[in-house]
């Protein structure tokens, strides 16, 4: 692995970087998670539209802080126009970024259903990063449907599950947001019953 990065350095140093980086490489590998773990795990489940990000340094990292308005509540501690601050890893400052491979991506302007949970620095975070954001689309018959992020990257099952658990992208994409939304409502009030 040592001599790979050594003939990377020397090509680029050489003005060949071009030729040395001539291939994609994915290294991002996620557990994936059951639907039933994402629903109990999260402190509120909605259908959010980011309004405005900052990025920022904290230590060596980036990460973009969202102001995410509640366009509808489906589950949880949060309601209809709350406004919550969501925190996600990555981002750009001044002229250096970084990108987190299996983060969510919030995008001011363009509503997702986000399963969230509070983290301890104050803000919210995506529970399950990428897999707890389900982008929004309208299909040919006009109705408003789910799909799951495709900034995931490779999915693993996770450890004591046989492969018949039913895992969160897989009961929620491609859904209409409603029917959707009803089947979290259920699960929520499973997961979080007193």
């Amino acid at each position: 692995m040592r001599a790979k990065r050594w003939v990377v350095l020397c090509a680029a140093l050489a003005g060949l970087a071009p030729l040395a980086a001539a291939r994609d490489v994915s290294a991002s590998v996620s557990v994936a998670i059951t639907f039933d773990a994402l629903v109990h795990e999260s402190s509120a489940v909605v259908v959010g539209t980011a309004a405005e990000q900052r990025s920022v340094w904290e230590g060596a990292r980036i990460y973009t802080y969202s102001r995410v308005h509640v366009d509808s509540a489906i589950a949880g501690e949060l309601g209809a126009d709350d406004e919550v601050w969501v925190r996600t890893m990555g981002g750009v400052v001044g002229k250096v970024g970084q990108i987190v491979e299996g983060e969510a991506e919030l995008t001011v302007g363009r509503p997702s259903l986000v399963f969230l949970r509070r983290s301890p620095v104050g803000a919210y975070v995506v529970t399950a990063r990428a897999q707890g954001q389900f982008g929004l689309y309208t299909d040919d018959q006009k109705q408003l449907r789910v799909r799951k992020s495709g900034g995931v990257g490779a999915v693993v099952l996770p450890n004591g599950t046989d492969g018949t658990a039913a895992l969160a992208g897989d009961v929620i994409h491609g859904r209409v947001v409603s029917d959707a939304a009803k089947d979290i409502a259920t699960a929520w009030s499973r997961a979080h019953a007193p």
